[in-house]
């Protein structure tokens, strides 16, 4: 790629020992049809070979005049946000996707992205399907699986403008919080400030949640062509530690509620900002309540003794969203226990009157 041209396109992959699936990954990108690109890989201090597996690609994508830009940090984070904002710092590209090192992609997929997102003048395109690769026995076999609740397109789709209803249908499920099946003008990212918070398992909800706010051409598209590999080895089957669930999850409120409050919507309409909130919560707060009784498997006093300790103690200062949070959904609660009560006392009234 000659130096002054701007890439079409910057795909961004953080990776961390995945040796075994690294290879699959660039091979797929060096097969784009979309010859413009260049590829960020930012490695986060893997312990294997998987830099090594990927410095051998250059001289591939130098014969295909395309880059392949490598990348270290000085030490691992545990975090897939931060190398993602380390190579968005980097990306020269006028759109940018997201792609993991353990995952890989059909050989339109870059091309059919760019070429919606011309016509549409995009910040953002919306992949609602992908490939599950799941592995079996030790083989992988591919499945298309719908993201969301809603009917897929049959064509790409200009979203509503209306923050309301984009809300209203996040929270519903009708739009998947997935990053990697999106597609992002890299100005519009800059212009709104959007990078991901320092979290090791909320990172893509966040992001997705303030690119759904902020940009006003939304695209929904219905071809599939990224391959999302689940397998033992993925960070997403494993189960964590539950602390660092809980600060996560307690610095996510956190993150998003300052974020809401620098948007006039959520200003004007702070029930969004509790839709939003409540939606996050029932999401993550699940693999707490998985960790708690699955895997520790505790009695109620020690199921109390677990939230405050790993709770409600830890940054008390971020702690005020959240508790705020769980004070409304405990009265809202409260009031539906007590309304269901009422209906039952008067149905039994009016059986006994008969």
């Amino acid at each position: 790629m000659a130096n002054e041209e701007v890439p079409a396109v910057s795909v961004i992959i953080p990776m961390y020992n995945t040796e075994k699936y690294i290879s699959e990954c660039l091979q797929s990108l060096l097969n784009q049809t979309l010859e413009n690109i260049e590829v960020i890989v930012v490695d986060d201090c893997s312990s294997d070979n998987s830099l090594t597996v990927a410095e051998n690609f250059i001289p591939a994508f130098e014969a295909k005049n395309k880059a392949l830009v490598l990348a270290k940090l000085s030490q691992n984070s545990g975090r897939p946000g931060i190398p993602r904002n380390f190579a968005l710092d980097l990306a020269k590209g006028k759109y940018i996707y997201f792609c993991d090192s353990d995952d890989f992609l059909n050989e339109d997929v870059l091309e059919n992205f760019y070429k919606v997102a011309e016509e549409f003048n995009a910040d953002v395109v919306h992949a609602e399907k992908c490939f599950e690769c799941r592995e079996i026995d030790g083989e992988f076999a591919d499945q298309i699986y719908l993201l969301e609740t809603t009917a897929a397109t049959e064509k790409p789709t200009l979203e509503t403008c209306d923050l309301s209803k984009r809300i209203s249908d996040f929270v519903e499920k009708k739009y998947h919080d997935m990053i990697w099946g999106k597609f992002f003008r890299r100005e519009f990212l800059i212009e709104n400030n959007i990078k991901f918070p320092a979290l090791t398992i909320t990172e893509d909800f966040i992001f997705s949640v303030m690119c759904l706010a902020c940009a006003k051409n939304y695209v929904r598209v219905p071809f599939v062509g990224y391959h999302y590999r689940k397998h033992a080895d993925s960070a997403t089957a494993s189960p964590g530690h539950s602390t660092t669930i809980s600060l996560d999850l307690i610095e996510g409120v956190y993150f998003l509620n300052n974020f809401m409050q620098s948007q006039k919507f959520f200003v004007e309409n702070p029930q969004y900002c509790y839709l939003t909130i409540d939606y996050f919560n029932q999401m993550f707060a699940g693999l707490i309540s998985k960790h708690i009784f699955f895997t520790l498997n505790l009695d109620p006093g020690e199921i109390y003794d677990f939230y405050r300790k790993n709770v409600f103690s830890l940054n008390p200062s971020k702690n005020i969203p959240f508790t705020a949070y769980l004070f409304v959904s405990t009265n809202i609660y409260k009031m539906l226990v007590n309304q269901q009560a009422a209906e039952i006392a008067e149905l039994k009234k009016l059986l006994q009157e008969k």
